[in-house]
């Protein structure tokens, strides 16, 4: 099994071309955004490649492209946001880079979770910004789908960017990180992506945080919202902002020591 998938791994241009179609296709169904599920694993197994190379852009430029691509194609080719396009993906590929550094740095230790953090803080970090609408968070692809996600009224609206990274990141160990298939993984993704929407779609009445009452919220205007999301706000992504400031530091420390 394993010698079926080895080609696959090996290939990162098929890599890059398929989570760019994943992606985009996601991107680009709103009706049925399950592939963004997937998409993003297959640029797990193109960092895997790039935290062993002394050049780590010699790969994370395929992750540039092919997340600035989808994310041309989440403003469905809407010219005018070419900029923030760009700039956004310039941004989330650091996330792989800043993996790729870390490890290169603290070791094995560091595991894909890394991404996770790096992402979800630079998503918070794109909140707080004045022109925070002009970009698109990972929660965005599944926007219409507001039944598969009333659950994240006790996590914000960035749950669902959680969600989705983490779903990824187990088709990833299932499809990828043993250049073969591991069942034991690719279960845990699909009860991962399907038990949230079963529990929120026949379990819960409540509607969810959607992106306008988040937006609302850190623009000052969160007076009638819901206390809890009021009070804490999207406590996941801000507390993942500090833990990816707390691990940058440390592998600057790291990198700095080894070069003494």
């Amino acid at each position: 099994m394993a010698k079926n998938n080895n080609w696959i791994y090996q290939n990162v241009l098929m890599l890059a071309t398929m989570a760019t179609v994943l992606l985009s296709a996601g991107w680009l169904m709103k009706t049925f955004p399950l592939l963004v599920f997937v998409g993003i694993a297959p640029l797990f197994a193109i960092s895997d490649l790039a935290k062993k190379n002394n050049a780590p852009w010699n790969y994370l430029e395929l992750i540039l492209l092919s997340l600035a691509i989808s994310f041309f194609c989440a403003s469905f080719f809407d010219t005018t946001l070419l900029i923030p396009v760009l700039a956004q993906s310039i941004l989330m590929t650091l996330t792989f880079a800043g993996y790729a550094f870390a490890y290169q740095n603290l070791g094995s230790r560091i595991g894909k979770f890394t991404i996770i953090f790096f992402w979800l803080g630079l998503e918070y970090l794109l909140l707080k910004l004045p022109w925070r609408g002009d970009f698109f968070f990972l929660a965005d692809a599944l926007t219409l789908m507001n039944n598969w996600w009333k659950w994240n009224v006790h996590f914000g609206y960035l749950g669902i960017s959680i969600w989705v990274l983490t779903v990824n990141l187990f088709f990833f160990l299932g499809f990828f990180k043993n250049r073969g298939y591991n069942w034991y993984y690719i279960g845990l993704a699909i009860l991962l992506l399907a038990g949230p929407i079963i529990y929120s779609t026949y379990y819960l009445d409540t509607a969810g945080i959607n992106r306008e009452q988040m937006i609302s919220l850190y623009s000052g205007f969160g007076d009638t919202l819901n206390k809890n999301y009021r009070d804490r706000g999207e406590l996941i992504t801000r507390s993942s902002a500090w833990i990816s400031v707390l691990i940058l530091l440390l592998s600057f420390v790291k990198n700095k020591v080894k070069k003494k």
